[in-house]
């Protein structure tokens, strides 16, 4: 079975020069059996328009075989209003090439799954719920999806949810938040609420593959890969949130 991914930053392969970063798709294989072949085609500040006016989305769709899944992720980019070279609109452009991206895959007769954003770690003032930063871009995604009749998971609700269980203090591990001294690639350390490090990767990794075990409840066509998912007993976050709130 071949899993090709397609999107920005949150998604991508991450080597030994930008470590402790790393994209969710690298937490993938714990959740799928042996020989699963992932490719990643996801970079770094990539929005669908930049994606489509760089070569990359033909660049990846060459990777796609009939039969394929297709995991498309994007928004975070798309939302740079300010850059022209990377903005879209919501229920425009981005819906837009959203549609290419499908029509160009359902054309090798492999299979898209649209996902929205991962969300953001932005807690609000009361530091128990998650501010909404993607604006209207993730209703959009989920539209497409709709008219399209193919499954869509709604990462940015799911991982929200997800963050608010595990706690503000918890969940800054799951980011790019360390101190100076601790990682070569960053001497003078981070605070970043929108990249992952591995224990965040597999955190979306995890409510990404629960999400896609149920698709061929609905959709047939994706019963391979939802009988393909490992389960666990608990997600991750059932874990956590059943731990002692930290001090």
């Amino acid at each position: 079975m071949r899993i090709v991914c397609m999107g920005d930053s949150t998604m991508q392969y991450n080597d030994c020069t930008t470590f402790p970063q790393t994209g969710w798709p690298q937490a993938l294989d714990r959740f799928l059996p042996y020989g699963t072949e992932i490719l990643d085609f996801a970079k770094n500040g990539r929005s669908t328009k930049s994606y489509i006016d760089e070569g990359l989305f033909d660049k990846a769709l060459e990777a796609v075989e009939k039969g394929s899944f297709v995991l498309i992720e994007f928004g975070h980019n798309d939302e740079k209003l300010q850059d022209p070279s990377r903005a879209t609109t919501a229920f425009g452009s981005y819906q837009e090439n959203l549609r290419y991206f499908v029509k160009k895959i359902k054309e090798k007769n492999a299979y898209p799954i649209i996902l929205t954003s991962i969300a953001r770690r932005k807690f609000n003032e009361d530091n128990k719920t998650l501010a909404l930063t993607h604006g209207e871009y993730p209703k959009a995604a989920l539209a497409v999806a709709e008219e399209l009749n193919i499954p869509a998971i709604d990462m940015d609700e799911l991982t929200r949810q997800g963050l608010e269980k595990v706690g503000i203090k918890r969940s800054r591990s799951f980011f790019m938040n360390f101190d100076a001294g601790i990682y070569g690639n960053y001497p003078d350390g981070k605070e970043d609420n929108t990249h992952l490090r591995f224990d965040g990767a597999f955190f979306v990794a995890d409510i990404a593959t629960t999400a896609l075990a149920s698709l061929s409840e609905k959709w047939s066509d994706y019963k391979n890969l939802s009988e393909a998912i490992i389960k666990q007993d608990k997600s991750m976050v059932e874990k956590l949130a059943s731990l002692p709130e930290e001090p």
